[in-house]
């Protein structure tokens, strides 16, 4: 019996003979963008500052229909592009139907449902418009109205500068650090002279307070140059964590101290200070539950580094960088990384692209394969993943949703280019989860910073909502889940940000997963209710020995789950 409501959409996994390598089958990648309707060169309007940094977009449903669209910075050499995904494998540009074929100096893009109604909203960090000076309070909010448009309320919001004499700001991530039930933005700074880099807290109403004095982050931030925030409740205390990617070995690891306030705990990860960091992604890369953190730098080929950080977390929270012994620390000049399975064997894969300009010579993307010992292999080319232009931004998403990850990458001067996976074999099932906390008002919308634990014949497999940040970018806001040769998963355990469970149990693999929290964490038989009827029905489950009785997130079943069930109905 499963625990919960939930919905289940998209098609399931292709499975055709196949060749199998070492760590299962292998991913084949094809590019596409022109053939599936995504044909854009981000070229910079001249006396754009920083265009050799940067180039992004963002990937998310903004029309609701179940299928993933892209919208790309046009960079102010042509308006920004709005593509909505038809649902057979082709996109169409409605960026003017919808009101931001804006032509202006985008830098970096994230997506997020900053007033909880439901629909994906954008928050664009920008030069203001192509024919003018670059100005210092031209970013863009645009809201989302739910039937085929946007409307930029930036200013009413309070969130179109981020306070500096200059134009500032270059990537954007959002996440609820007060876990209020609102999304709260945060936007980094490039220029270490101006403290540019800036945390808006959500008031509730639509708009936005400045929150970057009293929360402490202006203190922690102070001479950075920063490309990259992104959020995640990395020590798994409840509350979201910010990691702040910077350039010149100046990147924070800032632990939420709960109180409204961070701290700066940057000397719990190794060798962070080497890194001239771009590019960040977060995922568990060895299967001990705890989220791992792959950084993006610069390799030297005369120094032999210092390159890339793998940083994988200890179960004190600290962090040590395996990169060289993992074989991912030589990424070239590394801008966007992911960490994603691309051939949904159950381990999470690395990718990263580069660039530097024509003087460096051309230099691949790169992609790692899991070896599943802590080792990775590397297979771009042998793949089809094969890209040698000026990459930045880099994201993962499942346009076709046939179960695998499509990767898209955003590269500056150069046209923007689509790597569809064509997955095959017997042992490739999948299960992407998505979460709705409409339901719920002191849930973040979309589930942002909850956990997700499947367990699958006693091994478990954890994944998070961090909202799909990435350099000048934002990915696939879901969960995706490699399931080998698994057709069920035995129990799916949600962590709410709220600190709250809910468990599924028996769940089918290759599907697309909605789970629905309930309007109150008591409410264990989704009927809208809080009474009796909960506690017998919870009862009947734990007798039962089902798991979906599970409410204390111990992954079995014993009296504390009674002791949590009272204290969630005992709740207003």
């Amino acid at each position: 019996m499963e625990r919960g409501r939930l919905i289940v959409g998209g098609a399931g996994a292709v499975v055709v003979a196949g060749g199998v390598a070492a760590w299962g089958q292998t991913p084949s990648f094809t590019e596409v963008s022109d053939s599936i309707g995504i044909s854009v060169t981000q070229e910079f309007a001249d006396g754009t500052p920083y265009d050799f940094m940067v180039a992004g977009g963002a990937c998310g449903d903004f029309n609701n229909d179940g299928w993933s669209d892209l919208f790309v910075l046009g960079c102010g050499t042509s308006p920004d592009h709005l593509y909505i995904n038809n649902g057979d494998g082709t996109f169409v540009d409605r960026a003017a139907q919808w009101g931001v074929a804006r032509l202006e100096r985008g830098l970096g893009v994230s997506a997020g449902d900053y007033n909880g109604d439901g629909w994906l909203d954008l928050y664009i960090t920008s030069m203001g418009p192509a024919e003018a000076d670059a100005l210092p309070d031209a970013l863009i909010l645009y809201r989302n109205n739910g039937e085929g448009t946007f409307t930029d309320v930036a200013v009413q919001a309070g969130v179109n500068s981020v306070g500096t004499p200059g134009p500032e700001g270059i990537g954007s991530a959002w996440g609820d650090y007060d876990l209020d039930g609102d999304l709260d933005l945060a936007v980094s700074s490039y220029v270490r002279r101006f403290q540019g880099t800036r945390l808006f807290r959500n008031n509730g109403d639509g708009t936005f307070t400045d929150a970057t004095v009293e929360s402490r982050v202006q203190e922690h931030m102070l001479n950075t140059s920063g490309f990259l925030p992104g959020f995640m409740d990395m020590n798994r205390d409840g509350w979201p964590d910010l990691l702040m990617i910077c350039d010149n070995g100046t990147s924070r690891y800032l632990t939420n101290n709960g109180d409204g306030t961070f701290s700066n705990d940057t000397g719990l990860v190794d060798a962070l200070g080497t890194a001239n960091a771009m590019g960040s992604s977060v995922g568990d890369v060895n299967g001990d539950g705890l989220l791992d953190w792959y950084v993006s730098s610069s390799y030297w080929d005369a120094l032999h580094g210092p390159g890339n950080l793998l940083l994988v977390q200890n179960p004190d929270h600290s962090f040590s960088n395996a990169a060289q012994s993992a074989g991912v620390d030589d990424g070239g000049w590394a801008w966007g990384t992911i960490v994603v399975d691309v051939n949904n064997d159950g381990l999470n894969d690395l990718a990263c692209t580069n660039g530097w300009g024509s003087e460096w010579g051309a230099e691949p993307s790169y992609l790692y394969m899991n070896n599943g010992d802590m080792t990775f292999t590397e297979m771009g080319a042998d793949v089809g993943f094969i890209h040698t232009d000026q990459g930045r931004g880099l994201i993962n998403f499942d346009y076709d949703n046939d179960g695998d990850q499509d990767l898209v990458i955003f590269a500056t001067g150069q046209p923007v280019r689509v790597f569809r996976n064509d997955l095959a074999g017997p042992d490739t099932h999948w299960l992407r989860v998505n979460l709705d906390t409409s339901r719920r008002g002191t849930l973040a919308p979309m589930g942002y910073q909850s956990y997700i634990e499947l367990s699958i014949d006693g091994v478990a497999h954890t994944g998070c909502i961090d909202g799909g940040f990435s350099h000048c970018s934002q990915g696939e806001i879901g969960a995706h889940f490699g399931l080998g040769s698994s057709t069920s998963v035995d129990a799916l355990r949600v962590r709410w940000n709220d600190g709250t469970y809910t468990t599924l149990t028996g769940v089918a693999a290759d599907q697309i997963l909605t789970v629905v929290a309930p309007f109150h964490p008591a409410d264990f038989n989704g009927d809208d209710a809080v009474d009796l009827r909960d506690l017998g029905d919870f009862a009947a489950a734990f007798n039962a020995a089902d798991l979906s009785a599970d409410l204390d997130g111990s992954g079995a079943l014993s009296v504390g789950d009674f002791f949590t069930f009272v204290r969630l109905f005992s709740l207003p």
